[in-house]
């Protein structure tokens, strides 16, 4: 049964969605009265434990949706959080199905699903979806995405290399010896997660700017901070790389905590803020 969110203004409603993987989970963030709603965003959650570190950040913004009419959509992807599958059995195609998915089952809500919101590698699924399936009138919010799979996966893979510093038992790895056990066909297991070969082919081989979003409008907010106050180049060259193309892409700054990043719950109220103008200038035209 939908529940309401204290006096926020947000009805909270969990329920599994079926998808050609499987059963997924999802939260559906709807303003309070329904004869208000102007549409739906759909969240496409980041990567592993990112995803699980974005969860309040995505409560807050569907709260600071809700007064403007604005739903939010958040699902785990299969074999993640309390979708079906063991996480070893997700691939990448998998994901591009649930998200395919969860967007069509907004289409069935009041105002339809009016944009895609890609967070970190999330960002490369709702690119790649948008390509795929969407139509120009779907809008785009990109947080902090993820430009080169396989940088990210890398990064990932060092996470299992810093939990053996105190090990002095163990044998010290490196990320290519990770690599060839994947190679040899065998799945990993870092920081609890059984990372499949096909999974890993399929993120090394992915790039933001391979796919080409229909979006008439797509907001790109990139993490800067007093010291680096510019976004980085490889952002930089992927906005342009897609302007050459034709795609009106808007990148923004915004500052604060990297929410993705820390353990501890924190708000990073400037992406936020950036997110609801973004409806708000949408939705007035």
């Amino acid at each position: 049964m939908p529940a309401s969110s204290g006096n926020t203004g947000v009805v909270v409603e969990p329920f599994f969605l079926s998808s050609l993987s499987g059963r997924i989970f999802a939260v559906h963030h709807s303003p309070r009265h329904a004869e208000s709603v102007r549409g739906h965003v759909l969240v496409v959650p980041p990567f592993n434990e990112e995803a699980n570190r974005c969860r309040s950040m995505v409560t807050l913004l569907a709260r600071a949706l809700a007064p403007i009419g604005v739903g939010v959509l958040v699902v785990d992807l299969y074999g993640t959080g309390d979708s079906e599958g063991e996480y070893r059995d997700a691939r990448w195609a998998h994901w591009i199905e649930d998200v395919q998915a969860a967007r069509a089952w907004l289409e069935g809500q009041p105002g339809g699903c009016i944009a895609l919101l890609g967070i970190r590698l999330g960002a490369i699924l709702a690119v790649q979806t948008h390509q795929q399936s969407c139509n120009a009138d779907v809008g785009m919010i990109l947080w902090q995405p993820v430009v080169d799979g396989k940088l990210h996966l890398n990064q990932f893979l060092r996470v299992r290399m810093a939990a053996q510093l105190d090990r002095p038992d163990l044998p010290k790895e490196t990320t290519a010896a990770m690599r060839k056990v994947l190679e040899e066909g065998s799945t990993l297991e870092v920081a609890g997660y059984e990372l499949h070969p096909e999974l890993v082919r399929a993120i090394d081989a992915a790039r933001l700017t391979d796919f080409v979003p229909t979006a008439r409008s797509l907001l790109w907010l990139d993490h800067v901070t007093a010291e680096s106050p510019d976004i980085t180049p490889a952002a930089a060259r992927a906005i342009e790389t897609w302007r050459a193309k034709g795609v009106a892409a808007q990148a923004t700054t915004f500052t604060g905590p990297m929410f993705w990043q820390v353990h501890e719950r924190v708000v990073t109220q400037s992406i936020i803020d950036h997110t609801q103008r973004w409806f708000n200038q949408r939705l007035a035209v």
